[in-house]
């Protein structure tokens, strides 16, 4: 005969006293996200950098964390490496819109639980960081299309060029005339 054991899950369960630490510059305290911890019973700290996150990891006990990637003053795998250093139970969660697969494995070997892609649906993602089964519930898709992610990344390069044409072609790989066709048909020349 054998007994089969159950065994317990290496993250936190939310409980009344749980602290969910967002380092993120966009999320405010009045998002929808920071509401919706709220309700749950969690306890939100907000910091909109790396330091403000070490501060709050220093002072309470953090049960589970949403980080995004690019911060003003580190890089979030950085910050995802210290919280795993500091609180191994944490359940970690990048939240990020430079989302890519090498990000994603960095963030999971440097701690992270999860990663998910900006934007995403606030129940999914309060799901998704407190562990529910989410195979019963059914989400719209958040994801944009993939011409208008290209087309982002296109301007945002472009933009950090101060929009030099030649300097964002060398920078995104493509021959100069085909990224001048493509500003010319998203209006950004």
């Amino acid at each position: 005969m054998t007994t089969d054991t159950i065994q317990p899950s290496p993250y936190p369960v939310a409980t009344a006293k749980s602290c969910v630490l967002i380092a993120d510059a966009e999320v405010t305290p009045a998002s929808a996200l920071v509401e919706r911890l709220i309700r749950n019973g969690l306890e939100v700290c907000l910091a909109d950098s790396a330091d403000a996150a070490k501060r709050h990891l220093r002072e309470r006990a953090v049960s589970f964390a949403i980080i995004e990637l690019v911060l003003e003053d580190c890089d979030g795998l950085d910050l995802v490496a210290d919280i795993a250093r500091a609180h191994p139970q944490c359940r970690t969660l990048v939240h990020s819109r430079f989302c890519n697969l090498s990000n994603a494995v960095q963030a999971v070997k440097s701690g992270a639980s999860d990663v998910l892609p900006k934007p995403t649906d606030v129940d999914f993602l309060v799901g998704v960081l407190l562990n529910r089964d989410m195979s019963q519930r059914a989400f719209p898709p958040s994801l944009p299309a993939p011409d208008s992610i290209r087309g982002e990344h296109i301007r945002e390069i472009f933009m950090s060029c101060d929009a030099n044409v030649s300097r964002a072609a060398r920078q995104l790989s493509m021959h100069r005339k085909t990224l001048e066709r493509f500003l010319k048909r998203s209006a950004l020349l």
